[in-house]
């Protein structure tokens, strides 16, 4: 498969819900930082601490989106990612209300605590790449086509709506829109937890590219900013137990 493409499938998944969250901030993961506002262990280079200004994906082209007059709804209806225009306020209202109707964690809500970032050791094999900011790679990719990605966004009360089956749903559109291909998301476990006291999900799914299936195991931390951690690997190389010891080891930095 074309190196190119399989780094943009995935990207992709991981990138679904959580790229268009809130103000869209970049990481940056060489942030100057103390030593007790990083979470270290074993011999792993800690990554994820600190932000950088808005990446240029969610620049604001003061263009009204085509689909504007139809999708103010779309909050409403599980697909709060869509693409529309909305006042930050009247949007978290909205998500803050379907919280409450539906029973859901309303706790990023009533007190969101204030973060600095978030602190993961990578393992061993992996650094930060030349080409992708926020991303870490093996010493042999794209041959081990390995990744961790990591990215750090405005804060978004909405993101608390998601679900197994939207994600799913806006994992498979994503495809179709970007690359034209019907691919099939499975997802193997989607579980609501807690880190350092915020709610959180742990989204492990796969699928099928061509002749390569690709996992994926996902973090997804909500408070006063979002924070995704997105750990994938192809059939050719199972790096999930180093994957799960990373995972382990993630922390918010206060």
């Amino acid at each position: 498969m074309h190196r190119k493409k399989m780094k943009c499938l995935l990207l992709a998944v991981c990138a679904v819900f959580f790229m268009g969250c809130g103000d869209g901030e970049a990481v940056h993961t060489n942030a100057d930082v103390s030593e007790t506002e990083t979470a270290q262990s074993g011999d792993g280079e800690t990554a994820g601490v600190g932000e950088s200004p808005s990446s240029e994906e969610d620049a604001d082209t003061g263009e009204e989106p085509a689909d504007a007059g139809e999708g103010d709804g779309a909050a409403l209806d599980g697909n709060f990612m869509a693409p529309v225009e909305m006042d930050e306020n009247l949007k978290n209202q909205l998500a803050e209300e379907m919280l409450e109707e539906n029973e859901m964690d309303t706790s990023v809500v009533e007190s969101a605590p204030v973060t600095k970032g978030c602190s993961f050791t990578l393992p061993e094999a992996f650094s930060e790449s030349e080409d992708i900011e926020g991303m870490y790679v093996t010493r042999r990719y794209p041959i081990d086509a390995s990744t961790i990605y990591y990215v750090a966004l405005g804060r978004d009360v909405a993101l608390q709506l998601m679900t197994e089956e939207t994600f799913k749903a806006q994992a498979e559109e994503n495809f179709r829109k970007e690359y034209g291909e019907d691919i099939e998301v499975t997802i193997d476990s989607f579980e609501s937890i807690r880190i350092d006291g915020c709610p959180a999900f742990r989204i492990l799914c796969h699928y099928q590219v061509g002749d390569t299936q690709i996992s994926q195991l996902e973090y997804a931390i909500n408070a006063d900013k979002s924070y995704v951690i997105t750990y994938s690997q192809t059939s050719d190389y199972d790096r999930m137990e180093e994957y799960e010891a990373s995972a382990e080891t993630i922390h918010l930095v206060f």
